[in-house]
Order: C-alpha cells, then sequence, then structure tokens
C-alpha cells in the first residue's frame, strides 16, 4: 500500500482541524444535548425504517436537497 504524501504539513493542518471542530461538536453536544440531533434507532431485528425515512433524515443531517440525494443514489 502506497502512502500518500502531502506538501508542506498539510495533513498536520487538516488533521488539526478536524480535531478541533470534533472538540467542538462534542462540547455543544454534552452543554446542550437538547440541540443534539438524535440519531432514530431500533433493536436489530425488531423491524427497518422505510428508505423514504432514512434518505429525508440524512439530508436533513447532511443540510443537503433530497434532489441533490436522488441524484446520487447509494442504496437508500
Amino acid at each position: 500500500m502506497r502512502l500518500l504524501r502531502f506538501q508542506g504539513d498539510k495533513f498536520g493542518a487538516l488533521r488539526k482541524r478536524m480535531i478541533a471542530e470534533t472538540e467542538l461538536a462534542l462540547l455543544v453536544g454534552l452543554r446542550f444535548p437538547e440541540r443534539a440531533p438524535r440519531i432514530p434507532a431500533m433493536r436489530v431485528g425488531t423491524g427497518t425504517f422505510r428508505p423514504e425515512f432514512a434518505a429525508r433524515f440524512w439530508a436533513e443531517a447532511l443540510g443537503i436537497d433530497m434532489t441533490e440525494l436522488a441524484s446520487v443514489e447509494c442504496g437508500f
């Protein structure tokens, strides 16, 4: 497996940014749990979500339009 080479310290800067954004999201989620989105869940084997429900949830969570989501259909 060949490792990707980044010019300068782009990987280090990207890594620091990702860590900072994750820390901020966790901090807000822990301080204001009512603001954190709830991910729908059910016990394995007890049922399924309709594909339309899953598509709408992820479109809202990712902030993309349903028509855009339909154009990149990935098995929902």
